[in-house]
This record gives structure tokens, sequence and C-alpha cells, in this order.
């Protein structure tokens, strides 16, 4: 055994967030990570079978389940409401139910296709892998493998007349065939899904190529005759909801919007990206607060004393939840620095927060390691 991870509460929310042992049941579930890739990208050929040749443009991408690339990134998303873990909720509530013996898939009229919708880089793509990788695991009992593919939509755009439907029809002939072993749980990946997904109406009312409106239908075929697999669901991203058929979206079981995180939220993304930096010791947490620059754009206030802060751990940046108990009113604690200049990111994405921190230690320090208030006044230069 590796680990052992105590990771959710899935029973009623109360208001509480400690849960006493013998007031729950245990769930637990084992599992061992794969280490690659299994089958890699797949191009579908004309003549049907798998593209091996050098115009062939892979048109899948096929991942063994639970996998070691997507290790940690579920723990990365920071939402200001847990839109995750609802999402992992329903969707393992709903699997189990469509597994249910005896059970009429019509009167339910249950297609498992779930659309995350927002902005760009605010983690629709990266959330949507993370719950493949939960689903694998949580349904660990009803299936023994997972398979995520990720359907490349610009690919299955030809530039022959007639040839885009039927790469998709191709496409989906190939993810049937996946599904075939009932104790294989599929998840079918379709990133920009507008890509293959456009209004026919506005196509057949513009002066658009017939090809995009046949795609449209071989999709919705293909998403009619994967609805009666109980092992396959279906996660989608968009950023143009608009420009979606609206035949599709009928068909959309769970239309979730994803923001750009507000400040809490972003202080939690920057905070986790500071702790990882300082726990690989680019960045220390030791020694005295450095003079702040009269230059910078700095939310300090230079009156503050060096000895005016404590960390609540000296290892790491405290959680929002902590800063608020013991650090409210030390304003030059790097925590509360750190709050001042997430304030400032409100409209940025979750994909440039990410970057911030580094881009920001690369530009604007000298040091190596470097001190925490260093790396905090080059962040705030940097926002």
């Amino acid at each position: 055994i590796q680990s052992i991870d105590v990771v959710d509460f899935s029973g009623t929310e109360g208001a509480s967030s400690f849960h006493r042992l013998e007031d729950v049941e245990l769930d637990v579930q084992a599992y061992e990570l794969h280490a690659g890739s299994d089958g890699g990208a797949i191009g579908v050929s004309e003549e049907g079978g798998e593209g091996d040749d050098e115009e062939s443009i892979p048109q899948l991408n096929i991942l063994a389940l639970p996998s070691e690339t997507l290790k940690g990134i579920w723990e990365s998303l920071i939402f200001a409401t847990p839109i995750h873990s609802k999402l992992l909720r329903f969707t393992t509530r709903m699997m189990s139910i469509s597994r249910k013996q005896f059970l009429n898939s019509a009167a339910l009229n249950w297609n498992r296709l779930i659309m995350l919708h927002g902005p760009p880089g605010s983690g629709k793509t990266s959330l949507c892998r993370a719950l493949a990788q939960k689903l694998t695991i949580r349904l660990g009992r009803f299936f023994t493998t997972g398979k995520l593919v990720e359907i490349n939509s610009q690919s299955l755009l030809s530039k022959w007349f007639g040839e885009s439907g039927k790469l998709v029809s191709k496409t989906f002939d190939r993810i049937q065939s996946l599904s075939d072993d009932e104790t294989t749980i599929v998840c079918v990946l379709i990133d920009e899904v507008e890509s293959l997904t456009a209004s026919r109406e506005k196509s057949a009312t513009g002066n658009e190529c017939g090809d995009a409106m046949r795609a449209t239908n071989q999709l919705l075929t293909g998403l009619d005759r994967l609805r009666h697999r109980p092992n396959v669901i279906v996660l989608c991203t968009s950023n143009l909801v608009m420009a979606i058929d609206s035949a599709f979206l009928d068909r959309v079981d769970v239309k979730q919007f994803v923001p750009n995180p507000e400040p809490r939220a972003v202080y939690e993304i920057l905070r986790s990206c500071l702790n990882e930096l300082i726990r690989c010791e680019i960045i220390t947490t030791t020694g005295h607060q450095e003079q702040v620059s009269p230059t910078s754009d700095s939310a300090t206030d230079d009156s503050y004393p060096d000895s005016s802060f404590v960390l609540v751990d000296q290892a790491s940046i405290p959680s929002f939840a902590e800063m608020n108990v013991h650090l409210w009113d030390q304003p030059n604690s790097p925590a509360m620095r750190l709050w001042n200049i997430a304030q400032k990111c409100e409209s940025m994405s979750g994909r440039s927060l990410r970057r911030l921190p580094a881009l920001a230690l690369a530009m604007h320090t000298f040091s190596d390691p470097c001190s925490i208030y260093e790396a905090l006044e080059a962040l705030s230069v940097e926002v």
C-alpha cells in the first residue's frame, strides 16, 4: 500500500465539516494507477481501419484509468462553490442507478451526457479528466477497468466534402467497440464540442457548407447509440453555448457553468502554487521581511515592524480559513499580503493564475532560493 487518503463525505451537507468515525460508513476503494496510455492516439482512415499513413490525424486518444498522468488534478481544482464534488456525487449516483437490473432506460431518458461551459481557462477540461479518474475509482465495485477516450474535434472536420460525417460515424463505432466489455467504464471527452455541434438552423440559413450539418447529424446519432450502454458517460466542454445546436443541448443531462475563480478561490490557487515552490525549496519561509520598493504596487504598509507576523505553519502559507482566524490583525503577514494580491486578480482565469507565481519568480527575482517576501513582491508586480 503506497498511501491511504480520506477524500470525501457523501452524506447530506451539515453545518460541520467534521464527522465521527462511529457515525459514518466507510467506503474503501483500492486501486492501482496505470503508468501510461492505453492505445495512444488512434486515427480513423478512409477505409474504416486504424489510420497509420502520413496524412492520418488521430481522432481519438485513449488513456487507461485510473492514470498516473491524472494524479493530483482533482486536488488542484479550486472553485468558489464545490462544483466538482457535486458533479462527482451526481454522476456516481446516476451511473449506479443506470446499472440496476431490469431498469427501463427509456423511461428515465438518461443520456449520461454532461456539458461544462464557461470562459476559457476556467478548468473545464481538467475537471472532465479528473471526474473520469474519480468515477473509475468510485465505481470500482461495478467496473474493473476504465478508459478515457478524448475526441479530437478539429480532426473530425475533413477538408474533403462528405468526409466529416463519415469520420464522426467511424469514431463512434470505435467507442462502441471499446464499450463492448461491460466491466470497463468508458468516459468520452469531447473538448470544444461546439466545433461538432454547430447550430444546423444557422448553417441552413447561411452560406455554410452542408458537411458541417452532416457531422452534427452523425454526432447526434452516435450519442443516441451510446445512451443504451450503461458503462459509457460522455463529458464535453464549450466556450460558446449559444452556437450549439438545440437538439444537442436537449440531450444534455447536466449543463454546468464553470466561472473564473473569485478572490477566495484565487487566494487558494496562488497559495497552492507558492506552497509547492516552498516544498521544493525554491522559496524559503525563513528570515525577516525585506524593505518594499517604493515603486511597487504592493498593498502592504511599511510601518509594521518585521516581527509583526507569525505563520500558522512555518513551512507553508495557511489556508484562507486559517488566515481569517489567526492573521486577520496582521496585515503585513505573508498570508494577508497574498490575500491583497488575490483581490486584484478576480477577472483572471485559473489557467493564468497557475502561471503567475513561476512567471513572477522568473521575471522579478534574482536570488535562489528567494524569500517568501521577495516572491510576494514579485507576484504583486506581475499582477
